[in-house]
């Protein structure tokens, strides 16, 4: 019940959020992560595709574009799961179930292959525990390197106003690594 509050506190906020600020904090945010970006070697990224008032993704995607870097992006299957299919400058997207965008790739990779994870979110608690949409479509995606310790790293992007000084968190929710905000890059170690 707690969650469910925060949550619909948490997307009425981002409602009444104007399109100016949204514009300047999505590009410092999208810039602020390039940067971090351009210091990491990496074979395999997970991005997606904005949602509401998720930070965009347009610089970072054409960031990537000069890069060899490998894209890919959830897709929603039946009894709620979630895959992550290969997303190139050729692939196709269409809308899902939920009006996400989605692409038409037949190239898989498994979530341990993934090396670095940018996940969207609803808020963040003060340990960088996930609140999103409340289907777990991440949490059971990304059980299997939630709980043990591996490389890959797991990236926020969002607004300040969104990572909270509250514990909300489960520990089947996904913890973030790092989130950046508007106003700073937060660290959860």
């Amino acid at each position: 019940m707690v969650k469910n509050n925060i949550r619909k506190s948490l997307l009425e906020q981002g409602l009444a959020l104007s399109s100016s600020f949204i514009s300047s904090s999505n590009e410092i945010i999208q810039k602020r992560f390039i940067n971090y970006l351009n210091t990491k070697k990496i074979a395999n990224i997970l991005l997606y595709s904005p949602f509401r008032q998720e930070v965009a993704l347009d610089l970072i995607q054409e960031t990537l574009k000069d890069k060899s870097i490998n894209v890919f992006l959830p897709k929603v299957f039946p009894n709620r799961e979630l895959k992550f299919n290969s997303f190139t400058n050729d692939s196709k997207l269409s809308r899902n179930k939920y009006n996400i965008f989605e692409s038409d790739s037949e190239n898989f990779i498994r979530a341990e292959k993934l090396n670095l994870l940018v996940i969207p979110f609803v808020g963040v608690d003060v340990n960088g525990r996930r609140l999103g949409y409340g289907g777990g479509y991440y949490d059971r995606a990304l059980e299997s390197i939630m709980h043990t310790k591996t490389e890959q790293l797991v990236i926020g992007l969002g607004y300040q106003y969104q990572i909270l000084k509250d514990y909300f968190g489960e520990l089947h929710d996904i913890k973030y690594d790092m989130v950046f905000s508007e106003n700073d890059i937060h660290h959860f170690g």
